[in-house]
């Protein structure tokens, strides 16, 4: 049986994940209080959860034209996903995005993987803010859902760029809100060294200043 390939993007992970052994986002917590340790665990789940049906429902639709894409290939770039979690309240607590930004970019450094892989060039901030937005996430709801895409405003984490490149005559400030079910088409937005102002300046007034794909 012949099998289309997936679009570009979600092919070039497919073939870096042939020499990675995994893929994903840095999660970094600065919150940390009774009511952010209880929530933090739902909170991490429902993030991998959006990854998730975002990858699936875009195996889905292109499952469906003809010839269709091979699902395993889908199903591979799932089992390697795995989310990387800081939460060292000593260190974290209250930090800022910059001071997030320089541990993120002192240990992609001394790893040597400066601009190598997304992995390495964006990570995940979740603050008081973000916290406060998802306390009411549900993974069972989620699933619930039909495979279309939603576009989720009110909910959101924040993404920040390593080493961005900062242009004092305009406004993009080197992060941005992103809508958890919006993770999955930023990863592939910030595919071939894109930079993210590119999908920051995406994020439509009437969003509220949220970033929920194209």
């Amino acid at each position: 049986m012949s099998f289309a390939p997936p679009p570009g993007s979600t092919e070039e992970l497919h073939n870096r994940l042939q020499g990675e052994p995994h893929w994903g986002y840095t999660i970094y917590r600065t919150t940390f209080s009774a009511q952010a340790d209880t929530a933090f665990p739902t909170i991490l789940r429902y993030l991998d959860a959006c990854v998730k049906k975002s990858l699936f429902s875009e195996c889905a639709y292109y499952s469906e034209k003809s010839p269709g894409v091979n699902p395993a290939i889908y199903q591979d770039i799932w089992a390697r996903y795995q989310s990387t979690v800081v939460e060292d309240a000593a260190q974290f607590a209250g930090a800022s995005i910059e001071s997030v930004r320089d541990h993120f970019e002192a240990v992609v450094e001394g790893q040597g993987r400066r601009d190598f892989f997304n992995s390495d060039r964006m990570c995940i901030v979740i603050d008081e803010e973000s916290l406060l937005t998802l306390l009411d996430a549900s993974v069972e709801a989620l699933e619930a859902e039909g495979p279309d895409h939603v576009l989720e405003t009110t909910r959101f984490v924040k993404v920040l760029e390593a080493w961005p490149i900062l242009d004092q005559y305009d406004s993009f400030p080197g992060w941005m809100k992103c809508s958890p079910r919006a993770l999955w088409d930023l990863w592939k937005m910030m595919g071939d060294g894109e930079e993210m102002r590119n999908s920051w300046e995406d994020i439509h007034e009437m969003h509220g200043g949220v970033y929920c794909g194209p």
